[in-house]
């Protein structure tokens, strides 16, 4: 994993990122002061909050100093101190793991040449090596559909939710998008499990608008919780108007979506969820389960082992998926496309990607 070196530091206050950079003043006598000067962080969508003055950067210990001695005008009045980043850490509420701290290599540049990609945006990460292989586009926000419920369901457990306690589906639940559809109807009540599995192994969108009352919240604040999990997560560059993507308004990017994904296949609640190749619910108002199949055409290749993935689709966004997975050779992957035109490019740009890569 590769870390700028160049005087830049960045340290999160509650969700929201600030750069500062330290400049050491050489004084007479030799003595000098560090003094930090921050600076905005880039747009994220939602509205900036300054950070408490005990989460602004000390000087670090041993940075270079000038020598001793008077400088006269021709000499450099100032020196950049070498300060390497903090490390990112997990949210409280993110169980311990050290696979989540792979996020952080996430954010690190990688080549724009590799395999032949037709998707608008992509991003492939080596999770082993914590190396970005290829990205094409991957910080240029966009629609992302129901790839939204990722995050979603990652709000959810960020409120430590009885998932065994039941809620029935409301009127307030109904998708408002003109030919969304759902396997739930009205007064249909099941337990947060089920919630959780219709949405993300069948992209379920009553399922997904169900979530906020799975985690005991109304919509609205739970759409605040899923943008607060963002950013805590280090998606910079995302915005969510609502859990379900029917909404266009929610945006974000290749390599954004690739954090989420990282997240839910490292939880221990969600990946058993989200690389499910299909989810029995049970609805107490019934008498028998109804199976739902996932939409993930990755979950039945006998040389990968789904650990999380996400289809997508809107006419706005068009078609989009994300995953990691193992292959047969054993390498460990976050492959994110968004904005595919065809409905089978995005499995066509996935079986380039995962040749590319095999062939090392």
């Amino acid at each position: 994993m590769k870390f700028l070196v160049r005087a830049v530091a960045t340290t999160w206050a509650g969700g929201v990122g600030l750069l500062a950079l330290w400049v050491t003043t050489p004084l007479l006598g030799g003595a000098a002061v560090s003094t930090p000067e921050p600076v905005p962080a880039p747009e994220m969508g939602l509205a900036e909050v300054a950070a408490p003055d005990r989460y602004a950067p000390q000087a670090p210990a041993g940075a270079p100093t000038p020598a001793a001695g008077w400088r006269t005008p021709g000499e450099a009045d100032a020196e950049l101190a070498v300060v390497p980043p903090p490390e990112w850490l997990p949210p409280g509420w993110f169980p311990p793991s050290e696979q989540i701290l792979v996020l952080a290599a996430i954010d690190e540049p990688g080549p724009s040449t590799g395999p032949s990609v037709r998707s608008r945006s992509a991003l492939v990460v080596d999770l082993d090596a914590g190396v970005v292989l290829y990205e094409k586009n991957a910080d240029t926000p966009r629609p992302v559909a129901s790839i939204t419920k990722l995050v979603a369901a990652l709000a959810l457990v960020s409120t430590e939710p009885d998932l065994d306690r039941e809620f029935c589906v409301g009127a307030e639940q109904y998708p408002t998008r003109s030919g969304a559809r759902s396997r739930l109807s009205t007064g249909d009540c099941l337990a947060g499990w089920d919630t959780l599995g219709a949405a993300l192994v069948a992209s379920d969108n009553r399922a997904a608008l169900g979530m906020a009352a799975a985690a005991g919240m109304h919509l609205e604040e739970f759409v605040g919780r899923m943008n607060r999990v963002s950013v805590e997560l280090g998606m910079t560059r995302s915005s969510w108007a609502e859990p379900s993507g029917l909404d266009d308004e929610n945006l974000s990017t290749a390599r954004d979506i690739a954090k989420a994904t990282v997240a839910v296949a490292t939880h221990p609640t969600l990946a058993p969820v989200a690389s499910a190749p299909y989810w029995d619910i049970w609805r107490s108002n019934r008498t028998h389960a109804r199976r739902l199949f996932t939409t993930d055409r990755m979950s039945g290749r006998e040389d990968l082992v789904v650990e999380a993935a996400k289809t997508g689709y809107t006419d706005t966004a068009r078609y989009g998926f994300t995953a990691v997975l193992r292959t047969d050779s054993g390498r460990h992957l976050a492959i994110t496309l968004l904005g595919a035109d065809g409905k089978l490019t995005r499995w066509a740009d996935m079986s380039r990607i995962l040749d590319w890569v095999e062939r090392g």
